[in-house]
C-alpha cells in the first residue's frame, strides 16, 4: 500500500540530491482475489487492490512529475498487463485486479494527454512472471 507522505518525501529527496528525474517506473502491484466475481469479493479487497495498483501509481506520478516538468523531459513507465485492456473486461475472474489495471491504463492515457514538452508516459505488459504474485507455474522469469 502506498504512503503519500513517504512518496512526497522521496520526491523532495530526489530533487535535493539530483535536481532532476529522467525515468520513473511504477511497478508496485497486488493480486489478492483470483477467482471470485467482482461483486462477490469483500469490498476491502477491491479497495486494497485499487489503492496499490492505481492510487499508488497516481500519487507517485503526481509527486514526481514536477521534476520532469522542470526540465521539460522525462519518461514514465507504468507496468500493467493485458488484463487491463477493454477486451479482458468481458471475461469472468480477477475483476478487482483487471479493474485496477484498466484504471492504471486510463491514468496512463490521461496523463499522456496532459504532459508538456518531451515527457512521455507508457504502459507496458511484462507478461505472466514467475514470482510471489505470479506463482511458480508462470512461463517467464524476471531474468
Amino acid at each position: 500500500m502506498y504512503n503519500q507522505k513517504r512518496i512526497n518525501q522521496a520526491a523532495i529527496k530526489v530533487n535535493e540530491r539530483y535536481g532532476r528525474l529522467d525515468v520513473l517506473i511504477n511497478n508496485a502491484g497486488v493480486y489478492l482475489e483470483k477467482n471470485k466475481k467482482l461483486v462477490a469479493i469483500d469490498p476491502s479487497i477491491l479497495e486494497r487492490t485499487m489503492t496499490t495498483n492505481f492510487f499508488g501509481a497516481y500519487y507517485v506520478i503526481r509527486s514526481f512529475i514536477p521534476l520532469m516538468d522542470k526540465q521539460i523531459h522525462g519518461r514514465i513507465i507504468n507496468v500493467s498487463l493485458e488484463y487491463g485492456t477493454m477486451s479482458e473486461l468481458s471475461y469472468h475472474g480477477v475483476g478487482d485486479y483487471k479493474l485496477s489495471k484498466f484504471a492504471l491504463n486510463g491514468l496512463t492515457r490521461l496523463v499522456a494527454a496532459e504532459v508538456n514538452g518531451d515527457i512521455k508516459i507508457n504502459a507496458v505488459d511484462s507478461g505472466w512472471m514467475s514470482s510471489d504474485m505470479g506463482g511458480p507455474s508462470a512461463p517467464q522469469t524476471p531474468k
